[in-house]
């Protein structure tokens, strides 16, 4: 199946964290052709699993493996970029200006960085969405995932339902 988004798939520490506690990891590593992460976005991981989230254990995990961590060529250093935004998203897109493909973050900041540069963007949501158009996911599970990143992470997404972001034949 085609992919929706240009290939690969930066995912930042917030994406990759809201499917690591609801063990999502493997439907990430299903449902996109080439998920990628970069070394800030692993570090961030393993550091967390370290300080006792231990749900991040399947991602720390994946990394090298269905989750490979693509390295972020010195040359392209945006010292904007890195002023602007965490180390993890900031990296996620300098990967995709080094690489190509997506950004995928949940960051308003990182997002408006990308979408200045006419990176492509999407996130959390999007993932659930495409998800269930590809019929990975139900849209039951993909909302109860939503329910529990709002509960347990302080996640804050733009929408109550995956449903309202689906056409009418899902």
């Amino acid at each position: 199946m085609a992919e929706r988004f240009p290939r690969p798939v930066f995912l930042d520490t917030t994406v990759v964290s809201n499917f690591a506690s609801t063990d999502g990891i493997g439907f990430l590593t299903t449902l996109l052709d080439s998920p990628v992460v970069v070394p800030a976005v692993r570090e961030e991981i393993e550091r967390g699993e370290r300080a006792g989230h231990e749900y991040l254990g399947a991602a720390v995990d994946a990394l090298g493996e269905s989750l490979p961590v693509r390295e972020v060529p010195s040359e392209a250093d945006d010292s904007d970029i890195r002023d602007r935004l965490d180390a993890g998203e900031a990296e996620s897109i300098l990967g995709v200006l080094a690489h190509g493909g997506t950004v995928a973050t949940d960051d308003l900041a990182a997002r408006r960085v990308a979408e200045s540069r006419e990176i492509p963007v999407t996130g959390s949501v999007g993932l659930l969405v495409l998800g269930v158009e590809r019929r990975h996911i139900d849209s039951e599970t993909a909302d109860s995932w939503l329910d529990r990143w709002r509960k347990h992470r302080g996640y804050y997404a733009p929408v109550e339902s995956v449903a309202e972001l689906l056409d009418d034949d899902q």
